[in-house]
């Protein structure tokens, strides 16, 4: 195994123990059995190693997704199966690359289910990217907000934040798009 995984992988473990602000490199590269100059060679510092960590990060079953409701169900369902993992990046500075990881596995997914849509040939690839990046802004937010406020958390709770959610928003995005694409200038606002 690489030096930079074993690292993660380590990290990974002792955030199912340990705030992430509370585990330095030297406790790190111990338990790895490494030096703390090899540590430094790879990595700035325990957040830049938390990057890699994301970056390696898989959330299962996430290409089989169909709806957006899906979409929050395999998000939760990740959440579930790495709950210590996650409360320690939500609760460090390292939730802004939790927040990366969520909106970039949404943009993935709704760009995915946009282009699937009926009408996505009519709009441009760079329109179907700006409603792609529209929802998978909205709800990667609404997601770690919802992990990282509420106390008790629950698929059912999750779900109720997106009680708005209905099958067919991402195919009424991209009609709206068509229609404000066809609208005169003047006419759009």
């Amino acid at each position: 195994m690489k030096t930079e995984h074993k690292l993660a992988e380590t990290l990974r473990e002792m955030m199912q123990e340990t705030p992430l602000d509370e585990i330095s490199v030297v406790a790190l590269t111990k338990r790895c059995h490494i030096y703390r100059q090899t540590f430094y060679y790879h990595f700035h510092d325990v957040y830049d190693l938390l990057t890699l960590v994301y970056l390696d990060e898989r959330i299962k079953n996430i290409a089989y997704v169909k709806t957006l409701r899906d979409l929050v169900i395999v998000i939760y369902r990740y959440y579930e199966a790495n709950t210590a993992f996650v409360d320690a990046s939500l609760s460090s500075a390292g939730k802004d690359l939790f927040q990366e990881f969520i909106y970039n596995n949404c943009y993935t997914t709704i760009l995915k289910l946009v282009n699937e849509t009926k009408d996505n040939k009519r709009i441009l690839s760079n329109d179907r990217k700006s409603v792609a990046r529209f929802y998978a802004l909205a709800y990667a937010h609404s997601i770690v907000y919802y992990l990282s406020v509420f106390k008790n958390k629950s698929l059912e709770g999750l779900l109720d934040s997106f009680c708005f959610i209905k099958d067919n928003d991402l195919q009424k995005a991209v009609q709206n798009y068509i229609e404000y694409k066809g609208m005169p200038k003047n006419d759009r606002f």
